[in-house]
């Protein structure tokens, strides 16, 4: 499979930065946002835009980033969907966003039959590293699927694993977020915890990279104001990332099963529903130590 045109549905703080690497890669693109001012950037390039996402059925590949499950289903699904839109040749579905392994295997049970390819490719990395094209991204599917998006996935990840069976991208990143989470929320309290007591990062993160401490902000003294300057440019913005992050722990703790009580994880969660302008304060005074 030769892939020339690619949509993508969901251009917000992820799928923006995304949607441009794969611009950048050179691949005709659509993109799909029901909001203007996502789409605007898009019409300043000279990229294809449309507010339906039955609109990207004609594409190659169909690229979905949106926040939630429900909101994953309804672009597929529903009435204005990328289902409602498919005639000709049908596109192969990569769910970029994250959701749950289920969620996966319905797509898969109702688009399959029409002749959609349905793969999953979650990702984590940040805004830093999806600006960067250096993302992480665990993908789920048939591996003649995962073997065709290679070239695709390349614009935008640095590190593209092969995670199994579809779902198990999703299974992935859902469990890889859940640390990544817990290492976020306590990190920026360490972090302010050292800058109150007159330490410098440029000093102490290499102490970190070297020690028990080490985290994914510890292999450069640069990486933790980065990310939270750019997870928390305002209180909105912190607070679209926490309601993700409460999303993100509810789906952990949903495949958890019978497993076990988890009873970490749902303390955790707990924890953030009672996030507030404490922590924004503190992500900013993170942020600003990095600053020049």
């Amino acid at each position: 499979m030769t892939i020339k045109t690619v949509a993508v549905i969901g251009v917000g703080a992820m799928g923006n930065p995304m949607a441009r690497r794969i611009h950048g890669a050179g691949y005709a693109l659509t993109v799909c946002d029901t909001s203007e001012k996502a789409l605007a950037p898009f019409v300043d390039l000279g990229v294809r835009t449309t507010r339906r996402a039955a609109d990207c059925a004609g594409c190659d590949v169909v690229i979905i980033l949106v926040a939630t499950p429900d909101q994953a289903r309804q672009v597929a699904l529903g009435d204005n969907g990328l289902r409602a839109g498919l005639s000709g040749t049908p596109p192969t579905l990569v769910v970029m966003g994250t959701v749950a392994p289920a969620t996966m295997h319905e797509l898969q049970r109702e688009l399959e039959p029409l002749g959609v390819h349905v793969v999953d490719a979650p990702v984590s990395g940040g805004l830093v590293k999806a600006r960067d094209g250096t993302l992480a991204i665990m993908m789920g599917g048939r591996s003649e699927d995962i073997d065709a998006m290679q070239p695709l996935m390349a614009s935008m990840g640095k590190s593209v694993f092969r995670c199994g069976a579809l779902g198990a991208g999703q299974a992935t990143k859902i469990v890889n977020n859940a640390m990544g989470i817990a290492s976020i929320m306590i990190a920026a309290e360490a972090y302010r915890i050292g800058l109150d007591n007159g330490l410098r990062l440029e000093d102490a993160v290499p102490v970190f990279e070297a020690s028990s401490g080490r985290n994914f902000f510890s292999r450069n003294a640069r990486d933790a104001s980065e990310a939270y300057a750019a997870w928390a440019p305002t209180r909105d913005d912190f607070n679209s990332l926490q309601a993700i992050m409460r999303k993100d722990f509810d789906l952990a703790l949903a495949i958890g099963g019978d497993a076990a009580s988890l009873p970490v994880m749902r303390a955790l969660r707990a924890m953030l529903d009672g996030i507030g302008q404490e922590t924004f304060e503190t992500w900013r005074a993170v942020a600003r130590a990095g600053m020049p």
